[in-house]
């Protein structure tokens, strides 16, 4: 019998050659068939020698107990009548066991058959589904690269766009510069806004120092630019009011000692000159809360008019920064 699937021990063949799917199938087939033989011839060698070795048993017993052929042929049956049960038991159970492989054979054959159908048609079903699934990915492919030049080019037309923007943008900025330093360098133009800031802050003073019952955050009397006060005007109306309290202490110390001074003998005196202290107070407070300078007693003993306040600090602090107060032409 032959070894391999290709033949390697025939004499004359180097190397065994492949070959194709279908005669490998029926090599196999055959090599099947082949075995199947064998084992039979097997099977037939073995029962030949259990009968040669039956009749060398019987020609044995018969030289050794001189028996004749009838008397041979008689023990013969004897044994071969008490193996008829055994032969019928097995008979039986040969046959059971062949309709088993019948049927099996069958069920096999039809599952087989079922096996090779279901596998071309999950054959056929990947066959389309591949040629379906190369064709989508081919058209997503070209899809994609469409999109994607689309993408780069509208990118591109952007990116321009947008370099042109900078370029514009730029140029007006250097434009706006050049305008802007023209514009600051004029020295009349910058004088005449260091003056106009200097006469908001002093129109805002003089509001504030006729209107001192009126609210800071009352927006229906203030305009915008009069309800801020600069930083300097506030350091200054509260210096004006803490010299105006002191006046007051010291006239009312002043008043108080020229009284115990007087005695009985000047008390009308005194009483005239503390009738005009006390008529003095009022008035120094009144001047205080207008926020000026308080009214003060001269040497001859009459009243002088209130004293118009300085110039605000902050006002002549604009020719140099022109940052503080109110911002407007």
């Amino acid at each position: 019998m032959m070894n391999g699937l290709n033949g390697a021990n025939m004499a004359g063949m180097p190397v065994g050659i492949p070959t194709p799917a279908g005669h490998q199938a029926e090599l196999n087939y055959i090599y099947s068939m082949v075995e199947e033989l064998s084992r039979q011839l097997a099977e037939n060698k073995r029962a030949l020698e259990d009968v040669v070795s039956g009749v060398g048993r019987v020609r044995t017993r018969a030289r050794q107990h001189a028996l004749g052929n009838e008397e041979i042929i008689d023990s013969a049956a004897e044994e071969i009548n008490a193996q008829e049960q055994n032969l019928d038991h097995l008979i039986s159970l040969l046959s059971e066991a062949l309709e088993k492989a019948k049927y099996s054979r069958d069920a096999n054959a039809a599952l087989l058959a079922q096996y090779a159908s279901v596998v071309s048609t999950m054959l056929k079903q990947f066959h389309e589904y591949k040629s379906r699934h190369v064709s989508d990915v081919a058209s997503w492919h070209r899809s994609y690269r469409s999109q994607l030049a689309e993408a780069r080019a509208e990118n591109c037309r952007l990116r321009e766009q947008v370099w042109d923007m900078q370029a514009h943008a730029g140029h007006a900025n250097e434009a706006l510069r050049k305008f802007r330093s023209a514009y600051d360098d004029d020295a009349a133009r910058w004088e005449q806004r260091v003056e106009n800031k200097a006469l908001r802050q002093e129109v805002r003073f003089w509001k504030r120092m006729a209107l001192p019952g009126v609210a800071e955050d009352d927006t229906e009397v203030w305009s915008d630019d009069d309800d801020m006060i600069d930083p300097e005007e506030k350091k200054r109306l509260a210096r004006i009011a803490e010299e105006q309290a002191a006046a007051a202490r010291e006239a009312a110390a002043a008043q108080a000692a020229e009284r115990e001074g007087d005695g009985g003998g000047q008390g009308s005196s005194g009483e005239e000159e503390g009738g005009g202290g006390r008529e003095g107070m009022p008035m120094a407070r009144l001047g205080g809360g207008l926020g000026g300078v308080p009214m003060q007693r001269e040497e001859s003993g009459g009243y002088g008019g209130p004293v118009p306040p300085p110039r605000p600090g902050s006002a002549s602090s604009m020719g140099s920064s022109g940052s503080t107060g109110s911002t407007g032409m």
